[in-house]
């Protein structure tokens, strides 16, 4: 000890000599705090799992803030205590712990946690252990979204979660899928589920181009959509919780009732900055052809016509004497697929301090459609940050912005891209000598050219969106937290339609045609919510009391024009022709109150309990405001001492739930309940003004009650997990128009129309089973082997109509057909149309059999009535409910239903060593698909449209006496003379009896194609190798020298191969997202295909 410190020790003792304090004390204090700061030492050591080091693990002394991150090498440095424990933590491991000794290094190696039971899952206004929880959910985590390689987030549910149905509206780019969380709920209310990401409700679930002014750009159909879900980068979200029966979503109330998926984006981790990217490289490949006629076959079926006298001999085609000498022709189907080029990548960081964490993003997408002509960009941007402020106050702020541009092309309907690449006769060349388009014009019959409808016509749309919010969390005491939040939705878009001139047989368009439209819509939420957490010794509870309240504006603006100065000018103003000129807004607004309670008995029993009151401005002031309350309640028996006695050694988990609750639905629009204003002309220059619909103010909320009872399994440590849920779900007070007789002017044009009152007029209900099993077989150092397994049952079913039994709900398809009927008991979107009996043999069998009610007896002609080849249709009933001998649309049936009886997913995955090889296969059984597209591909109603191979079988007729004399002329049962044995209904059968394909027959007279029957009902049941990866991972110590913290390169195939029975492109057949009806399930009307992808990827961190 030196003289200073001799010297300020003696002073010390003076001054507590004076206080009274014995020096002797003092200096066994001192001693003993100079031992405790002796012992303390400075530990190192290497944190690591099987496959190596782990960089970014907390080494932290227990219940200090004492704490060290591993390195780049999973090395780290603490200084300890003797006798100190320590704990080290890392995301996805068991914790380990050791108590510090005499040595200095401690090198420890964590394992997997494969026990998800603890796990943190978000719910509605916050989260829950997974344990915790009494309702029906599913978790997807980062892994799973990420082993689907896709570009739209909408797209990872298909055949990945128990209960949700995920069928693709198109195969499109950008383009969405059609989500049902356990069956259809609902007619006219908006049927997609909830989407909410990071507290803020997503705006805009699903839109066609109809609404984006797109409409008659995109074809009657309405099947082509755009998905509002592809402005979200997947590579952005770190989890989602599907949220599925009414227990779970009652706390969404009126913006429940189809369930609620709820995405939470990545957030910054403690420690330096990670850097992560991500790329890859596809390449979309459309492999299957539908079976058509190719040059060869198609002169033949034109000579068909001139053998049977619908075309006479100086008409036949000289070139068509002799097809054997002929080739295959254009293919237009080639021409218009293509090899598609995508590519995608993304640039992240995340890091922080204890008090402030970040994470930001950036990432870029570009996707040629394998259509000609088609594609879609997307550029997005993400910043989430986390600042803890004060011990008791924490900031956050989450915000995005994506911007979008598509091409979009008329693909389905029968006058898209895809119709006519099957239906152009491949005779005609795509290009003339001069290389100009050619087109098709026959004998005053034209159709377009494919190649040149694809890329002449410009449809451009541009999104722009801008999405995020900003909260705070105030602890004011201990367990009391208050949540307060503004959260924001904007967006803006530019939709663009471009028709040049040009001259493309009948198609000559003279003039061209310009069109603009401007949609702006902002939405702005704004919540607070108190949760306080408590536990009194075995008992725990939670309460949270909120308040909420939102405003969603949108308007637009639309104009058009024609005669534009040339075809490099697309500003409708410059257009020479009469502008119209269109606008409108709109504002819905809601404001709610809800409340949640939670108990847990020694993790043995628990509750949930939820309250929601809603009001909404889609209602009228005596019907805005609805109540809906939720039970749920779990007994998880495996933590009971009896069971654990007798099974505790393979059972690790065993939970009974059983949920029942209310959600609502008011997702039809503002002002339904009230009446708007249009104007219409007056004679040529006077405007007028009238009421577009007739007012409800009686109409109220949809609403749903749903029972769940499930049952969770785990085995022998959880290495196989069972989910088994049944449910019963009822939707009362079905929303929707009134149906009305056309005389009170509720059908017609739009511009006319007076559109019927909305009201409460139906009830649907939903029953079913969900089955999920995941299991680890395989678990060691080399190998492992997980699998997943779901299948899902749901039986659908109208149960009334306006208290009506004969009322039923009718479904267009295109050109007014009538595809689907709804009928009370029955299930929902059944195709209905006639049955058919095979084809009329002869004049006999059309005697003796039952016929249409336009034949009359002697007097029958090829061109204009029933004749032997003709389809025969099945006599279902009558006036009297009975059959009658006349076929009429009393004899209209149920010919199928595009629902399917269930729905299965199973994922393999398989690791050795740094290799990963994944298999994921996804089907569905005993759904139809009315194959719309085969009516224009089989109607061999004219010689110069080309036809489905199939018709190569159609009904061959032959005269019945070869050597019958016409030369004087007969009549017989035909309705006029006759001098050819084709023209003679007497002398005809009917050679391939057997077939089920009509006779060819200019004009179809018979109605054998143009009427819907089950001629075009097809199964569409299938199994899909939807997703195939293999992946190998660098070894951390090769990472360690190219100085980088992980390397992960990958292939992928999706849809690599479709066993089904359906001969069209794709059975998967979904409903447009902006077909909230449902009208278009399962109708394909020449969708656009889902194509293979074979595709490159690599992970990168740093």
């Amino acid at each position: 000890m030196n003289f200073k410190s001799r010297e300020k020790l003696l002073a010390s003792v003076a001054a507590l000599s004076l206080l009274g304090i014995s020096p002797q004390q003092t200096f066994a204090a001192q001693i003993t705090t100079n031992q405790a700061v002796q012992q303390t030492k400075k530990i190192t050591g290497n944190v690591s799992d099987a496959m190596g080091p782990i960089i970014g693990a907390t080494v932290k002394v227990k219940g200090t803030k004492n704490a060290a991150v591993t390195d780049f090498d999973g090395n780290y440095t603490l200084n300890v205590g003797a006798g100190q424990t320590v704990e080290v933590t890392y995301v996805g491991y068991v914790t380990k712990t050791f108590k510090v000794g005499g040595q200095s290094k401690y090198d420890i190696t964590l394992v997997e946690d494969n026990n998800s039971l603890d796990e943190v899952v978000v719910v509605g206004y916050g989260t829950m252990k997974k344990s915790d929880i009494s309702g029906a959910s599913v978790s997807m985590g980062e892994d799973q979204i990420k082993g689907s390689i896709i570009t739209n987030l909408d797209q990872s549910f298909q055949g990945r979660v128990a209960g949700v149905t995920s069928v693709a509206t198109s195969g499109a780019p950008g383009s969405s899928t059609s989500i049902r969380v356990r069956g259809q709920s609902t007619i006219n209310a908006g049927a997609e589920p909830l989407y909410v990401i990071d507290g803020v409700i997503f705006q805009g679930g699903g839109s066609s181009g109809g609404s984006l002014g797109l409409g008659d750009a995109l074809g009657n159909g309405s099947v082509s959509t755009v998905s509002p879900m592809s402005t979200i980068n997947p590579a952005d979200i770190v989890s989602m919780e599907i949220l599925k029966d009414a227990s779970a979503t009652a706390i969404y109330g009126a913006q429940g009732a189809n369930g609620v998926v709820l995405i939470t984006t990545k957030r910054g981790k403690t420690g330096e900055a990670k850097f992560t990217y991500d790329g890859m490289a596809a390449w979309q490949y459309q492999g299957k052809r539908i079976d058509i006629l190719n040059l060869r076959e198609f002169s033949e079926y034109y000579n068909d016509f001139v053998s049977n006298g619908w075309i006479s001999q100086d008409q036949a085609r000289p070139d068509f004497s002799d097809p054997s000498i002929l080739g295959r022709g254009t293919n237009w189907q080639d021409a218009v697929f293509r090899t598609a080029f995508q590519h995608y990548h993304q640039v992240a960081a995340q890091g922080g301090t204890e008090k402030v964490k970040y994470y930001v993003s950036g990432g870029m997408m570009d996707q040629d459609g394998t259509i000609i002509g088609s594609n879609f960009k997307r550029l997005n941007v993400r910043a989430n940050l986390d600042a803890q402020l004060k011990k008791w106050f924490k900031i956050g702020m989450n915000t995005t912005y994506t911007r979008t541009k598509e091409r979009l092309l008329h693909a389905d309907g029968t006058e898209g891209v895809i119709t006519y690449a099957l239906t152009t006769p491949p005779d005609i060349a795509i290009y003339d000598v001069d290389g100009n388009y050619t087109s098709v014009v026959r004998d005053g019959w034209s159709s377009p050219n494919p190649i040149a409808q694809a890329l002449s016509k410009d449809i451009t749309m541009k999104r722009n969106k801008l999405t995020g919010n900003i909260f705070a969390d105030i602890t004011p005491i201990k367990n009391l937290t208050w949540h307060t939040e503004l959260g924001y939705d904007l967006s803006w878009s530019d939709a663009e339609v471009f028709t040049p001139t040009m001259h493309l047989g009948n198609w000559n368009q003279d003039t061209n045609f310009a069109s603009w439209q401007k949609n702006t819509s902002k939405y702005w939420q704004f919540k607070n919510y108190i949760t306080y957490n408590g536990s009194i010794k075995k008992h725990s509870f939670t309460a949270m009391l909120g308040q909420e309240a939102w405003r969603s504006d949108w308007d637009y603006t639309y104009q058009a024009n024609s005669n534009l100065p040339n075809n490099m000018i697309h500003l409708p103003s410059l257009g020479s022709s009469t502008p119209s000129i269109k606008s409108g807004f709109g504002v819905t607004t809601m404001s709610s109150f809800f409340t949640r309670e939670t108990y847990n008995y020694d993790d043995r029993y628990l509750a949930t309990y939820t309250f929601r009151r809603d009001g909404s401005s889609n209602f009228g002031p005596e019907n805005r405001w609805a109540s809906f309350h939720s039970f749920a309640a779990s007994w998880r028996f495996s933590n009971e001492k009896f069971i654990q006695s007798i099974a505790g050694k393979w059972l690790s988990n065993g939970k009974i739930r059983i949920g029942w609750g209310q959600t609502g639905n008011a997702n039809i629009g503002a002002y339904k309940w009230g009446t708007t204003v249009t104007k219409f002309l007056v004679g040529q220059t006077s405007v007028a003004y009238r009421p577009t619909n007739i007012p409800n103010t009686s109409i109220k909320w949809e609403t749903q009650e749903q029972t769940n009872i499930g049952l969770d399994l785990g085995l022998f440590n959880d290495k196989i997990g069972f989910t088994l849920d049944w449910y019963n779900k009822v939707s009362n007070d079905m929303l929707m128009p009134l149906q009305l007789p056309s005389y009170m002017g509720t059908q017609g044009n739009g511009s006319s129309r007076l559109n019927a009152p909305w009201g409460n007029y139906g009830k649907i209900k939903n029953t079913g089973f969900e089955l999920a099993i995941n299991a680890h077989p395989i678990a060691n150092k080399n190998f492992s082997w997980d699998t997943e397994f779901n299948i899902s049952w749901n039986k659908n079913k109208l149960v009334g109509l306006s208290g009506t039994t004969n009322a039923n709900i009718i479904g267009y398809g295109q050109w007014n057909d009538v595809v689907c009927v709804s009928n009370i008991g029955k299930p929902l979107y059944q195709f209905w149309g006639y049955q058919t009996d095979g084809v009329y043999k002869d004049f006999e069998d059309i005697k003796n059999s039952p016929k249409p009610k336009s034949y009359k007896e002697g007097a029958l002609n090829k061109g204009t009535t029933v004749w032997p080849g003709d389809i025969k249709f099945k006599d279902i009933s009558g006036p009297d409910g009975k059959p009658d001998g006349v076929i009429d649309d009393y004899d209209k049936t149920y010919i199928g239903n595009p629902q399917p009886k269930y729905t299965f997913g199973w994922t393999n995955t398989f690791r050795y060593k740094d290799f990963d090889l994944t298999l994921f296969v996804s089907g569905s059984v005993g759904n139809k698909v009315m194959n719309y597209l085969n009516i224009s591909m089989s109607k061999m109603n004219k010689a110069w449209v080309n036809q489905s191979a199939s018709v190569k079988n159609h009904a061959v007729l032959a005269p019945i006496d070869p050597n019958k004399d016409y030369s004087n002329g007969y009549k017989g049962n035909n309705a006029n003379t006759v001098y050819n044995w084709y023209d003679d209904v007497d002398n005809i059968y009917v050679v391939n009896a057997g077939t089920n394909i009509p006779r060819l027959a200019i004009g179809d007279p018979a109605g054998n194609s143009s009427v819907i029957s089950d001629r075009y009902v097809e199964d569409g049941s299938y199994l899909r190798m939807k997703n195939i990866t293999l992946g190998y991972t660098l070894p951390k110590k090769y990472a360690r020298y190219l100085h980088i913290e992980s390397l992960r390169v990958y292939a992928n195939i999706q849809n690599l191969f479709t066993i089904t029975g359906y001969d069209g492109y794709d059975p998967e057949v979904g409903a447009s997202t902006s077909d909230s009806q449902g009208y278009s399930f399962g109708v394909d009307n020449g969708r656009y295909p889902s194509p293979t992808v074979y595709s490159f990827g690599i992970n990168l961190a740093f």
